[in-house]
């Protein structure tokens, strides 16, 4: 059997930068070289104006003169402002699809072989990818392209005004060593930071999903409390980078301001003893200047690169998720699904685990087949299910379905083929309309059948928005928790799946959600096969079959009359 993993890129350094994204780097590298060459335009006025045109009072030149620099400064402007667009959509682009990526990644990673973060964790971790985009939009090749410009604007200088040319050299040396040591303490520190941040982020996560819990035992302040404690500890974190991160952009202000001051005073006693020109000395003060931008830009850059490094590492974790693998013979599935199950020798132990919680596990079911599964507690009748809906990962044994392994199936195919109704209710953040046709990947009418037999569309009626219900899928939601299953319910059968798993999916129904949703499965015997876990004993007398797991091993069960008191129920009931 051929495996193949979901892998959009071979490698995780190509990984880092997403399929089918590119920048313009032709446009990038073209338009910082026309700024940079528009740059000279206001040192060389400069230079013509104290030098030539003032002292031969040529007006008309100057009239012309001053035309040609305003513009070249427009140009100048226009083009920075395209760059800077570029720059911004680039990003946007590439932080839009990176994070595609890395929820992919995830949502087909191996359940069993996830690391151990916490939810918040992963959060601050996908949140942390918009801290990549400077290295990826064009900003780095915009700065590699202005940093050879330096050589040309220091030759400039060393033409113009001689031996003022040390002053800029020396500065531009200093700032650059300051930067690199500053660089190497200021990595410690975010990383601490990336600490203190995830506790947060950890605590903030538990407090939501337990806000019911915690507001019933009057626990508010208590809680608040220690937030504040762990905001003050990540506060105090962020103050010292931040204040590394000043202290690195100040340095650079002063070194910029001394070299300013040092051109000025040793160029007017060169100009005064008659060796530099009032031009000269101002065209070099200009050109100092401009040489200087590049290299505050790329220590701001080389400062965001001590936190890319910590990023960079993060995303690559995140993108080296161990993933589910898919058989490549898609050819040989169905389109038509039967229902038909066959487990064979199927075994499986749970991540950091020695015994087995299945062993050597056979079921062969065919179509419209209702099978019982019962066992003690934590016997492992969920893991069994969670092992057929492809939950888990199958790690001994084989999962057929209608005849072909369950890792022929991709996910989207999936569905139709298998339907697993967990026992509370699993809401996505979305309206009603689009939980039940699974974001549209089922035509609405399918739903709204689905809906309808359930009665779902009566209460739906009820609200302001209807369908068009917003819901968070957590605590904060205020439908009814029955209608919330119901809505699940309906979502998972309205694929049409002809193997269905109920783990015990009538525990959060009440009296009429229950009676419906009986009424819904008894039509259901014979079309569909169906695997069932529950303690109800009305749903129990539907199955045929009856397993029992018992020492890790699946042991069949006699029939006890079920079915034969079925119609009585539900002549009664329904």
């Amino acid at each position: 059997m051929t495996i193949a993993h979901l892998q959009t890129t071979p490698t995780l350094k190509n990984a880092l930068k997403p399929a089918g994204f590119k920048i313009d780097k032709t446009s990038i590298i073209t338009a910082t070289i026309l700024i940079n060459l528009l740059a000279l335009a206001l040192p060389i006025m400069t230079l013509q104006i104290y030098d030539r045109i003032i002292p031969n009072q040529g007006t008309g030149t100057l009239s012309i003169l001053i035309f040609g620099v305003t513009l070249a400064v427009i140009l100048e402007a226009c083009l920075r402002l395209c760059r800077a667009r570029m720059f911004a959509w680039s990003g946007a682009s590439y932080d839009h699809q990176m994070s595609s990526n890395v929820i992919q990644k995830l949502l087909y990673s191996d359940n069993s072989k996830l690391s151990n973060l916490s939810v918040g964790e992963y959060l601050h971790q996908i949140g942390a990818i918009s801290k990549m985009k400077d290295f990826y939009n064009g900003n780095l090749t915009s700065i590699l392209t202005e940093i050879l410009f330096i050589p040309l604007f220091f030759g400039f200088i060393i033409y113009i005004g001689g031996i003022l040319a040390i002053i800029p050299a020396t500065i531009l040396i200093l700032v650059g060593l300051t930067s690199l040591i500053n660089g190497k303490y200021i990595r410690q520190k975010l990383k601490d930071r990336e600490i203190e941040d995830d506790k947060r982020f950890n605590f903030l996560i538990e407090v939501l999903e337990g806000i019911h819990t915690i507001k019933s035992f009057a626990l508010e302040k208590t809680f608040t409390r220690r937030y504040e404690f762990l905001e003050e500890k990540s506060t105090l974190k962020n103050h010292d980078v931040t204040q590394d991160t000043s202290s690195i952009y100040n340095t650079n202000t002063i070194f910029s301001n001394i070299m300013v001051l040092s051109i000025i005073s040793v160029g007017a006693y060169l100009t005064l003893q008659g060796y530099l020109t009032t031009g000269a000395l101002i065209a070099t003060l200009l050109l100092s200047s401009r040489m200087m931008q590049p290299v505050q830009r790329a220590i701001m850059l080389w400062v965001k690169y001590q936190d890319y490094k910590i990023t960079k590492h993060h995303i690559e974790q995140l993108l080296d998720t161990p993933q589910r693998e898919y058989t490549n013979n898609q050819s040989a599935v169905k389109p038509n699904p039967d229902g038909r199950l066959e487990l064979e020798n199927l075994s499986y132990t749970h991540n950091g685990y020695q015994t087995p919680q299945l062993r050597d596990i056979n079921l062969n079911l065919k179509r419209g087949d209702i099978c019982l599964i019962s066992g003690d507690s934590h016997s492992g009748k969920t893991t069994l299910l969670h092992l057929i809906a492809g939950i888990l990962p199958t790690q001994n044994g084989t999962i057929k379905i209608d005849n072909e392994y369950i890792t022929t199936y991709q996910p989207d195919k999936f569905m139709r083929h298998v339907g697993y109704i967990p026992s509370a209710p699993v809401i996505f953040r979305g309206t009603i309309r689009e939980n039940i046709t699974s974001f549209f990947q089922i035509t609405e009418e399918l739903a709204r059948d689905i809906a309808s037999h359930l009665k779902i569309d009566r209460d739906v009626a009820k609200l302001p928005s209807g369908y068009d219900t917003f819901l968070h899928g957590d605590s904060t939601d205020s439908l009814p928790i029955d209608l919330l299953q119901r809505i699940t319910i309906a979502r998972i059968l309205a694929a049409k799946p002809r193997l269905i798993l109920f783990d015990d999916a009538d525990r959060k129904l009440d009296e009429e959600g229950y009676n419906l949703f009986y009424k819904l499965l008894a039509q259901l015997k014979g079309k569909a096969t169906c695997i069932i876990v529950s303690n109800d004993q009305n749903i129990q007398n539907l199955a045929d079959y009856h397993y029992k797991i018992t020492n890790q091993k699946l042991v069949k069960h006699y029939q006890n009359e079920a079915n034969q008191n079925v119609q009585s129920y539900r002549e009664l009931q329904l």
